[in-house]
């Protein structure tokens, strides 16, 4: 029994030491992917669903801009009172600022595209438009 006891107590104190080493996760930066994902989607259906226009999502570090035709949509994004979401404080796109322009068939074009928001990566694929 007292073996039985050593063992637990080690082992909670492996426990501690592990679980205040490991790095914090940062819970906005993965909402703010998943929110990013939507609104990739979003644009890209619009795009689908018209094949008349462009569509797609223009990014800076700490904000994004649903367009049409080249110019800020009239559509608001989903859940936005407009069609530009500001991202919050401690989260930003770090790799990928650019424009991604959906097609009449979803497709970004033939390269495929990364963003990195913190340190969640988001793709979107190439030809396909597949967003994981």
């Amino acid at each position: 029994m007292i073996e039985v006891l050593a063992v637990l107590i080690v082992l909670a104190v492996v426990m501690t030491v592990v679980l205040t080493r490991t790095p914090a996760i940062n819970r906005d930066a993965y909402a703010q992917a998943a929110i990013i994902r939507s609104h990739l989607r979003f644009a890209q259906s619009l795009a689908m669903g018209n094949n008349t226009e462009s569509w797609g999502i223009a990014f800076t570090s700490n904000s994004y801009t649903l367009f049409q035709n080249g110019l800020p949509a009239s559509v608001n994004l989903p859940n936005d009172s407009t069609s530009t979401h500001n991202l919050p404080a401690g989260v930003a796109i770090t790799g990928g600022i650019g424009t991604i322009t959906f097609d009449e068939w979803g497709s970004p074009g033939p390269d495929t595209i990364t963003l990195t928001v913190n340190t969640d990566a988001i793709t979107v694929t190439g030809h396909t438009g597949f967003i994981p």
